[in-house]
């Protein structure tokens, strides 16, 4: 009962401060796939505005940058992969995953109608995004499950998701990395997925990030913002039909079908409760760094004062 009262108490504060004043911070996704659907739903739904906080959603290609936005205050969150927080804690940077509502790799290895086996592919070029994102090591994580390594092909910048489809169906490139929802309109541009790497690899994805000094300067804020979140994610699952138009709206992709395939594949997959696992981070780790703590890279301590306070369930199991 004291939990439950506690958490109506902070609920009713936060209403009553909303009404009063609404700070202005912006937030970063960092392309269409269908991991940022529960920043999206948020933001379409007015769930951060209900906690005071007026949110312009920003899409900035390339995690390095994204990194360096967050750094400068250029921008307060973001949601990008969980391997390139990694890599940039790695190398210095002081920004922490604070929220992780994928556990997987939505991704697959999309090939020409030519390619009819692994061995086709050796000498040829696969595109990817950029270099140091995570098509990059989606790449190698398909390649390996073909008992190839990178050696064997040529990796090569291509950019977004539709010129990478686009350069595999015009034979210009033997295949691309790609996730829903552009993955469920391969097929009908002739093109076969030769590797599936959504149940087979369990990565941190969809990730909510942030900078440690921000969050330490603006701990209401960072808290206001992970209420309206978590709360997206509940609608998302509840809502079909408005996820469904979210997707639209971000990816621009119009086929109804695809759109349900697309909300299908995640919301099953949708974590109720996005703690960060540290055996997930570790996947990510390079093996020559895994003595660094898990902890370096995640902060769960607002998560875990929302599921103190009767916010949240504490089960933080898969809905669907």
């Amino acid at each position: 009962m004291r939990r439950i009262l506690t958490a109506f108490f902070t609920l009713c504060f936060t209403l009553v401060s909303s009404a009063a004043y609404a700070e202005s911070i912006r937030v970063s996704y960092v392309g269409t796939t269908g991991a940022i659907l529960p920043l999206w739903v948020a933001q379409e739904a007015g769930l951060f505005k209900k906690y005071g906080l007026t949110t312009d959603l920003v899409l900035i290609s390339g995690g390095s940058t994204i990194i360096q936005a967050l750094l400068a205050q250029e921008i307060a969150f973001a949601a990008i992969a969980g391997p390139a927080v990694v890599q940039a804690r790695l190398q210095g940077a002081d920004v922490a995953i604070i929220a992780s509502p994928y556990n997987l790799m939505p991704y697959s290895l999309v090939v020409h109608g030519s390619v009819r086996s692994p061995a086709d592919l050796r000498g040829k070029r696969i595109a990817i995004t950029r270099f140091g994102g995570i098509t990059e090591v989606a790449a190698k994580l398909a390649l390996d499950k073909l008992n190839l390594t990178a050696k064997d092909v040529t990796l090569v910048q291509s950019g977004p998701d539709g010129v990478r489809l686009a350069a595999v169906e015009s034979g210009a490139v033997a295949g691309t990395l790609i996730g829903p929802p552009a993955l469920f309109s391969a097929a009908s541009h002739g093109l076969k997925v030769m590797v599936d790497l959504a149940d087979s690899s369990t990565y941190p994805m969809g990730t909510i990030v942030t900078s440690r000094p921000f969050q330490a300067q603006n701990r209401a804020l960072t808290k206001r913002f992970m209420m309206g979140f978590v709360e997206g994610i509940r609608y998302l699952l509840d809502h079909k039909d408005f996820g469904m138009k979210a997707l639209q709206k971000y990816t621009r992709l119009t086929d109804p079908d695809v759109l349900s395939k697309s909300y299908d594949y995640f919301a099953k997959r949708t974590v109720l409760v996005p703690l960060t696992d540290p055996a997930v981070i570790k996947n990510v780790v390079p093996p020559e760094r895994t003595a660094a703590r898990m902890e370096d890279f995640y902060d769960n301590s607002v998560l875990l004062e929302l599921v103190r306070e009767g916010f949240l369930p504490r089960d933080s199991g898969q809905q669907k």
